[in-house]
């Protein structure tokens, strides 16, 4: 009975996301919360209605370092450093002030409640993490500094929950208000392209046609060299001290699978992203079953101030920025989409904006803040250790 439960518990975490992204594209209710929501509340669910025992704490361990570890390559195979300096000179500032803005305030928000949050310098870099890269980078920035479930599941909530808000004022009021003290939008000359089809990035039908022999044999190659990178990142780790180990690891995984990623084959495997996302969601899954709602009491209230202060804060010194370098509105305003819902957003803000012409720049944006997210969010979180 043992093993027959826990090879359930193990199918819901590999074949879950199959499931939740089958449900999101036959439901438009449920495909507002996105998969990476449902996998929390999937996960919290099985995890506290007895299904998940104590004793799978080592497979529960097991299978998030797997999926993180060869996810990172994945998603990072497709991303095109050539393309960032093909950038418009004001794209390019407003990708440095949208990150400096999130240090400064994720910085000054640490300083002012790090006496009574948790571990307040591990919750600094998991924010780092998801707001200048995504969900993914968070994930990864978690295992690299041995962080909690509770606290993941807990910065994730609040997350969800508090930008909701802003992504409503985004896509509704957000350019007629800021449109008052920025400039409007120019189109600019040419645009950049992304290298692989990572535009398309979740939802049902972004997975079809992955098991076409042409798809799925480099896809499966590009698995075989994740497993390698993550062969030789162990290997290196070993020669960080002890205590940084795990960061050694995460952040040896994601050098290297940017340097494959200049190798054009490679930066061209069709689905590569996908199924780095793929990997992302049974990752939130697990880490959802390791969590339980007595983590939710009146003290965890003070990670939601921080979280606030972070997206306001950072917001606000972003305009100020785009004020004085006469940025405009839709950059400035496409710039903080990348950077606080990750790129995925991207399409659905132009499209409120009325301006389609930024979906490709604020989608390149939101990659670069994929690829800086872990080695920003694990170097601040240790320097405020």
């Amino acid at each position: 009975m043992f093993y027959m439960q826990l090879a359930l518990v193990v199918i819901i975490y590999a074949l879950g996301p199959v499931a939740l992204l089958y449900a999101c594209k036959k439901s438009g209710f449920l495909n507002k919360f996105g998969t990476v929501a449902l996998a929390y509340i999937l996960g919290i669910v099985i995890g506290n209605i007895g299904l998940v025992k104590p004793e799978y704490k080592a497979v529960q361990n097991n299978f998030t370092s797997v999926t993180i570890a060869l996810a990172l390559p994945l998603l990072l195979f497709s991303i095109n450093l050539k393309q960032w300096s093909r950038l418009a000179l004001k794209t390019g500032l407003a990708v440095l002030f949208g990150i400096i803005s999130v240090i400064v305030v994720t910085v000054a928000g640490f300083y002012l409640l790090k006496d009574v949050i948790p571990d307040a310098w591990q919750v600094a870099g998991l924010m780092i993490g998801v707001y200048i890269g995504g969900t993914a980078n968070m994930a990864a920035i978690m295992k690299a500094l041995d962080g909690s479930p509770e606290t993941f599941i807990l910065v994730n909530a609040y997350d969800i929950i508090l930008c909701i808000f802003y992504f409503i004022f985004l896509i509704t009021v957000a350019q007629k208000f800021i449109g008052r003290f920025l400039l409007p939008f120019k189109p600019a000359p040419e645009q950049v392209h992304l290298s692989n089809e990572v535009d398309d990035f979740d939802g049902w039908d972004a997975y079809v046609g992955i098991g076409k022999l042409n798809v799925l044999f480099p896809l499966l190659l590009a698995v075989v060299l994740s497993a390698s990178i993550v062969g030789i990142s162990l290997f290196l780790k070993s020669y960080f001290p002890v205590d940084y180990q795990l960061a050694g690891l995460i952040l040896s995984i994601t050098f290297i699978s940017i340097l494959f990623s200049l190798i054009p084959k490679i930066n061209q495997i069709q689905k590569s992203f996908q199924s780095g996302m793929y990997l992302i969601v049974s990752f939130c899954i697990v880490v959802g079953s390791m969590a339980d709602f007595s983590m939710f009491t009146f003290n965890s209230i003070y990670l939601a101030v921080y979280i606030l202060i972070v997206i306001i804060g950072s917001v606000t010194l972003q305009v100020i920025f785009s004020k004085i370098f006469r940025i405009d509105t839709d950059t400035t305003l496409i710039t903080s989409t990348a950077f606080i819902f990750s790129a995925p957003f991207v399409p659905t803000v132009a499209n409120a904006l009325r301006n389609k012409e930024i979906i490709l720049s604020g989608i390149t944006i939101g990659i670069i803040g994929y690829t800086a997210g872990n080695f920003i969010g694990i170097t601040l979180a240790y320097l405020l250790r």
